[in-house]
C-alpha cells in the first residue's frame, strides 16, 4: 500500500493550502492567460509524492518535504505560498504521465519533484499553454530577455500605426453598452445592465462611491456622471449609507437608477419614452408589449424578443451589405460607449463620453468592413457553436467569433496578429544571424511568438463585448471567467497601453514574470548550457486523444490525471476563442489563407504532402 492510501494521508492539511493557492496565492503563470478547473500545484506535488512513498510515511514529515511545513513542527507553517516552496522530495528514474494535462498542474509538479513528465492533451489551445509552461522554459533567461524585447517591439508598432493613433487617447477604459432604436418612439434608447461605476468598501466604510445618471436632452439620452468623493468629500462617502440603489450621505439622499434591461423576463425599457420593449413579430414587424407566454399560438411562434431581433440584424449587417427588413429604415441596434476612465495619480476619474469618443468606433467599424469585404484572413469568421447556447451568450446573436468585439477591439486584435506574425519572421532571422543553425533558430522562433500569441489570447479575453466593469474593485473584468460568455450589458473596452489588469502591457509584464517562475521550477540556468533535445525526451507533451495515445511507445510508473468533468466545461467550444486567434498569429498567410508555420500539429491536418486548416476546435474535438 502507498501513502496516499493510508488513513494517515494529511488530506485536510493539502485542502487547506490549496485554497490559498486558488485564490490570493495563485502562482505567476496562470496569469498567463484564463483556464478553467486549474488545479493547485502543491495537490498536485502531494498526490504525486504519496503515490511514491510507502504507507508507514509519517504525516509531518511528509508536510515538511512536500514545502508545507517549514519543520516537522505542526505550528511552522510558511507564510507564502506553497508554489514558492521547493519540496525535500526528489524522485528520480520515475516516468509520469498525465493523459488529460490540461494547464499542466501535475506535469509541472512531477518535472519539480525530479520525475520524468509526459502531459497528453486533446485541444490544440491547451497544447500550445502546456508548451508554455513545460517546454519552452528550458530556453532560459534568454528567453526572458527576448519575450520582453519583443514584446515593446509589437506594442511600439502598434502604438505607432495612424489609424490607431486616431482610436485610442490617454484614457485607459471605457464602458459602453447597446442603444436599441425603440419599436415605440422610434428614438435611440441605451440598455443599462448597471448603473454604479465605484462601490468600494473597506472595513472602516465606503471608499469610493460614483454612478452614471441620464437626462433627456434634444430627443436623446444624455449621460452624466455623479462622483460623491468629488462632490461630497472622501470623509462624508466613508460615512455614506448605501441601502440597494439609495445613498445617504452628509444629509442628502440619492438614487441610483434602476436597470433597464432584463434578459431572462425579455423585456427592456426606453429611457426617452418610459414604454417597455418586448416582442415583434419578424415577418410583420408588429411590437407586441405582452409577455411571449401571452401571445396567441399563431404570433408567438413568429416572435422574438425586440432587442436580440435588433442585435441580430447588427451582426448581419457587420458582412458588408444587409437587406434590412421594410419596417426598418437602418439597422436598429449598434454598440455605444458611456463613460470612460482615467487614471490620474493612481486614482480613477470618469467622464462622461461624448459624440468625438462615439466617432472613433465609428472609423474603427468603416475599416473592419474594408477588412471583412476584402477578405482578410485574419477577421476570425469561424462559426461559434450553436448547440452550446447554456455556455455562450444567445442574446447578442452572433454566430462568427470575430461578432464578439466591438469595431475597435477587432481592429485592435487584427493588427497585433499581422505584428506577431511579422515578429516571428524576425526572430527567426536574428537568431540565424547570431549564429544558430536554422533549425534552432526555427524552434526558439516559436517559443518566443507562443508566448505573444498567448498575450494576444489574454487581451482579447478582456476586451470583448461579453466583458464586465466590477464597481466594488474598480476594474474591468474577462469574457471567459464564468465557465462560459455570458451576455454584459456593460462591457469594457480598453487602451493596450494603459498598466491595468487584462490590458497588453500588463499582460506581457504577466508572461515575462511568468517565464522566469517556471524557469526556476525546471532549474535550467541557459540555453547554451543544456540540450534541447534531451530535455524534450523526458518533458514531452503531445498532441493525442488520451483514450488512443497513438504517440506514446513507452512504459510509465505512473499515470496521474485530473480527468474533464463530462461537460461541466465545454472545453472545445469556450477554447475556441482563443484558438481562433493562436492559430491566425501562430501560421503563416499565402494566397489570402493561412498556411502552416508554428506549431503546425495544433491548427492543421496533414493529408499526404497537404495540410488542411482546422476550422475550429468544438467541430474536430467536441465529440471526443
Amino acid at each position: 500500500m502507498k501513502f496516499i492510501e493510508s488513513v494517515k494521508f494529511p488530506f485536510s492539511d493539502i485542502s487547506d493550502v490549496s485554497a490559498v493557492e486558488k485564490g490570493p496565492g495563485r502562482p505567476p503563470h496562470w496569469e498567463m492567460v484564463f483556464w478553467w478547473t486549474r488545479k493547485p500545484l502543491i495537490s498536485a506535488r502531494a498526490v504525486i509524492a504519496g503515490c511514491l512513498l510507502d504507507e508507514d510515511t509519517d504525516p509531518d514529515e511528509f508536510l515538511y518535504k512536500i514545502g508545507i511545513r517549514k519543520s516537522k513542527s505542526k505550528n511552522k507553517k510558511y507564510d507564502q505560498s506553497p508554489h514558492r516552496v521547493e519540496p525535500v522530495y526528489r524522485f528520480k528514474g520515475v516516468r509520469l504521465l498525465d493523459p488529460f494535462a490540461g494547464f499542466g498542474s501535475i506535469p509541472l509538479e512531477a518535472l519539480r519533484l525530479g520525475l520524468d513528465a509526459t502531459a497528453v492533451e486533446l485541444i490544440p489551445s491547451a497544447y500550445v499553454f502546456l508548451k508554455a509552461v513545460l517546454e519552452y522554459p528550458k530556453y532560459g533567461e534568454k528567453l526572458v530577455e527576448d519575450v520582453e524585447r519583443w514584446g515593446k517591439w509589437i506594442t511600439e508598432k502598434l502604438r505607432q500605426d495612424e489609424l490607431i493613433k486616431k482610436l485610442y487617447d490617454d484614457y485607459a477604459v471605457y464602458i459602453g453598452s447597446w442603444e436599441i432604436k425603440c419599436p415605440n418612439c422610434g428614438r435611440w434608447t441605451p440598455l443599462i445592465g448597471n448603473w454604479w461605476l465605484a462601490r468600494v468598501k473597506s472595513d472602516k466604510g465606503y471608499e469610493r462611491l460614483a454612478w452614471m445618471e441620464y437626462e433627456v436632452e434634444n430627443g436623446s439620452v444624455k449621460i452624466r456622471v455623479v462622483d460623491l468623493n468629488e462632490e461630497l468629500g472622501d470623509v462624508a462617502v466613508r460615512n455614506a449609507k448605501v441601502d440597494g440603489l439609495k445613498v445617504e450621505a452628509k444629509g442628502k439622499v440619492f438614487r441610483v437608477p434602476e436597470s433597464n434591461v432584463e434578459a431572462r423576463r425579455e423585456i427592456a425599457t426606453c429611457l426617452l419614452c418610459n414604454q417597455p420593449i418586448m416582442q415583434i413579430d419578424v415577418e410583420t414587424g408588429k411590437h407586441y408589449t405582452e409577455k411571449k407566454k401571452d401571445l396567441p399560438k399563431e404570433v408567438k411562434e413568429r416572435t422574438k424578443w425586440y432587442v436580440k431581433y435588433a442585435l441580430e440584424l447588427y451582426n448581419q449587417s457587420r458582412f458588408g451589405e444587409l437587406i434590412l427588413p421594410q419596417w426598418f429604415d437602418e439597422v436598429p441596434a449598434r454598440p455605444s460607449l458611456l463613460v470612460k476612465v482615467k487614471v490620474v495619480d493612481g486614482d480613477l476619474k470618469f467622464e462622461p463620453c461624448g459624440g468625438k469618443d462615439q466617432e472613433k468606433l465609428e472609423i474603427a467599424e468603416e475599416e473592419v468592413k474594408k477588412l471583412i469585404e476584402g477578405g482578410d484572413i485574419d477577421i476570425p469568421k469561424e462559426d461559434i457553436p450553436k448547440y452550446e447556447v447554456r455556455r455562450i451568450t444567445p442574446v447578442l446573436g452572433i454566430d462568427k467569433w470575430y461578432q464578439l468585439f466591438n469595431p475597435r477591439q477587432l481592429l485592435t486584435l487584427v493588427k497585433l496578429v499581422k505584428l506577431i506574425r511579422e515578429a516571428g519572421k524576425l526572430i527567426e532571422q536574428k537568431k540565424i544571424e547570431e549564429g544558430l543553425a536554422q533549425e534552432e533558430a526555427f524552434k526558439y522562433a516559436e517559443a518566443v511568438v507562443a508566448y505573444l500569441a498567448i498575450a494576444l489570447c489574454k487581451y482579447a479575453d478582456f476586451n470583448s463585448l461579453t466583458t464586465r466593469w466590477n464597481p466594488g474593485w474598480l476594474k474591468f473584468e474577462e469574457s471567459l471567467s464564468v465557465r462560459g460568455i455570458a451576455m454584459m450589458w456593460n462591457w469594457c473596452d480598453s487602451s493596450f497601453l494603459t498598466p491595468l489588469t487584462g490590458t497588453l502591457s500588463r499582460t506581457l509584464g504577466n508572461i515575462i514574470e511568468s517565464i522566469g517562475y517556471l524557469f526556476s521550477i525546471l532549474q535550467v540556468s541557459d540555453m547554451s548550457s543544456i540540450n534541447p533535445q534531451k530535455v524534450a525526451e523526458f518533458n514531452s507533451v503531445l498532441l493525442d486523444d488520451a483514450t488512443i495515445l497513438s504517440k506514446i511507445n513507452d512504459k510509465f510508473d505512473l499515470i496521474i490525471t485530473d480527468p474533464p468533468y463530462y461537460d461541466d466545461v465545454p472545453y472545445s467550444e469556450l477554447s475556441d476563442f482563443y484558438y481562433v486567434w493562436l492559430k491566425r498569429a501562430l501560421s503563416d498567410v499565402k494566397d489570402n489563407r493561412l498556411v502552416p508555420r508554428f506549431i503546425p500539429e495544433a491548427f492543421f491536418e496533414k493529408f499526404g504532402e497537404d495540410y488542411v486548416e482546422i476550422s475550429t476546435q468544438w467541430e474536430k474535438f467536441a465529440l471526443k
